[in-house]
């Protein structure tokens, strides 16, 4: 019995307790102060409201003038300038939160915690505008910043030299905006740049084994207006210099990237569905065109090319690439064990693509094209009433269909053939010709002035005869006298028919 009594008190005295405490933790929780042996940095704000911390914060910490470090160099950066500053509000709140934001029997357990002296650390959060604290940064790295440089070929008539490499160094400036952000929290205010070297992605050691041209091919510009010839000179500077190792692909589109005004592209003549029209990037397909006759002719892998829906004026039906945002891409791929090398420039009109390499993989090939099925285009014809009947007018020029093979043929040092590969079929779809017939009938003459004449005739005949027989008893004096007048009225009547026909010509010239 005594056990049991002494069992019965343990349990009323730890329940009591455990009462207690949940009690007291209950009361800490639902007070308006911040938990006991709370620390925003080095200042304990436990025990203190919201407001009496946010005072007490606000004497100890004030953001001051940043300043950036680079070997022997400085820059000042007035916080203001790039809306950097402590969110004290925020701050304030995370730490009221230490024992309020979790279930009840996790809060009790942090108040408990906090109440026996286990202290709660809590960070200052920093508010900072990244955009500009990074064009700062951008200003700075252009003053420590080393440009990196790749090997390049430079060729003169058949020699070719290769340049030599060069690490660049720049500011990692994401790296340096979060080393900024730990060491504001810990009252910190300068910091060191984070500085990266970076390597040449073109080594003089890579092009070493590159000693020949394998293969190059040129297009004339039919074409030369401004915006056309700029984006020549776009996407021939951007696809030049590439270095592919053996096994990797080149693709056109990735290399130009998109055609808009963003990237630098103006409005040139471009091809849609199969109409000329104005859009931006008009001329890229030349130099992928030209580009693609160079990889053929060097004996590279064709791993994607598509040919226009209009035959090309600056190369053979069977040879162009046409490429565009929308996925229609050229893509060949290094399939020697050397590395290659491409160059691409435009001057004075001419476009110029070259694909460099090793010797031992430099072939004899022609390309040759098959045009394969030619299909008439289809006329449309529309009856025109304004067109004269049995006229006709083109109001659009019809194309016929062309469908093209493509082959590269190898020879060897004997110009023998050893090898024939078809590369590509090409389809240019016909385009309707449209013809207007005409329809309009022709006007007939007028013959008004002409009817009377006759009306005229026929009065002056009727006048005649009623004269003769008034007269019929009359001498012969004066029968003489009429036939003179009957001779004079039928010389008027022969006058009036001449007159007629006159008349008559000339409504027909009209």
């Amino acid at each position: 019995m005594k056990n049991l009594k002494g069992i019965n008190l343990a349990i009323i005295i730890l329940s009591s307790i455990l009462i207690l405490t949940f009690g007291f933790c209950y009361m800490q929780i639902n007070n308006d102060k911040i938990a006991k042996n709370t620390y925003i940095k080095d200042v304990n704000v436990g025990n203190l409201s919201k407001e009496d911390a946010k005072e007490k914060i606000l004497n100890e910490y004030k953001m001051n003038t940043i300043t950036f470090k680079y070997n022997d160099k400085t820059w000042h950066i007035n916080p203001n300038d790039i809306d950097t500053n402590y969110d004290i509000e925020q701050t304030i709140d995370n730490a009221y939160k230490v024992n309020r934001s979790k279930n009840i029997f996790s809060n009790i357990v942090d108040t408990l915690k906090s109440t026996f002296g286990i202290k709660n650390q809590i960070s200052l959060i920093v508010d900072c505008d990244e955009a500009k604290v990074t064009s700062q940064l951008e200003k700075i790295s252009q003053e420590v910043s080393v440009s990196m440089k790749d090997a390049k070929l430079d060729v003169s008539g058949n020699n070719i030299e290769i340049s030599q490499d060069k690490a660049g160094l720049q500011v990692d400036i994401s790296a340096t905006i979060s080393n900024l952000k730990k060491s504001l929290q810990k009252g910190i205010f300068e910091e060191s740049l984070v500085i990266i070297k970076v390597e040449p992605k073109i080594k003089k050691e890579d092009l070493k084994d590159i000693n020949t041209l394998l293969g190059s091919y040129q297009t004339v510009l039919v074409d030369v207006s401004p915006g056309r010839i700029e984006n020549i000179k776009i996407a021939t500077q951007r696809t030049s210099g590439v270095l592919l190792m053996p096994g990797e692909e080149f693709s056109y589109n990735k290399h130009t990237g998109l055609r808009t005004v963003k990237n630098g592209y103006k409005n040139a003549t471009v091809i849609v569905r199969g109409e000329a029209v104005q859009g931006v990037g008009g001329g890229v397909c030349q130099v992928s065109t030209t580009l693609y006759n160079a990889v053929l002719y060097a004996g590279l892998d064709i791993v994607n090319v598509s040919n226009h829906s209009i035959p090309s004026n600056y190369v053979d039906k069977g040879r162009d690439a046409v490429v565009s945002d929308s996925g229609l891409d050229f893509v060949f791929k290094n399939d020697y064990d050397k590395p290659v090398y491409i160059k691409n420039y435009y001057n004075n009109g001419t476009i110029t693509c070259q694909v460099y390499g090793n010797n031992k993989e430099k072939q004899n090939i022609k390309i040759s094209t098959s045009i394969d099925k030619v299909t008439k285009a289809p006329t449309k014809e529309e009856k025109d009433p304004t067109l004269e009947k049995g006229k006709e007018k083109i109001l659009e020029f019809g194309r016929d269909s062309y469908s093209v093979s493509t082959y590269r043929i190898y020879y060897d040092e004997n110009g023998k053939e050893v090898n024939k590969e078809k590369v590509a079929s090409s389809f240019y779809p016909s385009k309707q010709k449209v013809v207007a017939i005409g329809t309009k009938k022709e006007e007939k003459p007028a013959k008004k002035e002409a009817n009377s004449s006759e009306k005229e005739k026929n009065d002056s005949t009727t006048t005649d005869n009623s004269n003769k027989d008034s007269n019929k008893n009359e001498d012969k004096n004066e029968e003489k006298d009429n036939k003179e007048n009957n001779s004079e009225k039928e010389s008027n009547s022969n006058n009036n028919d001449n007159d007629l026909k006159e008349e008559d010509i000339s409504v027909e010239k009209e």
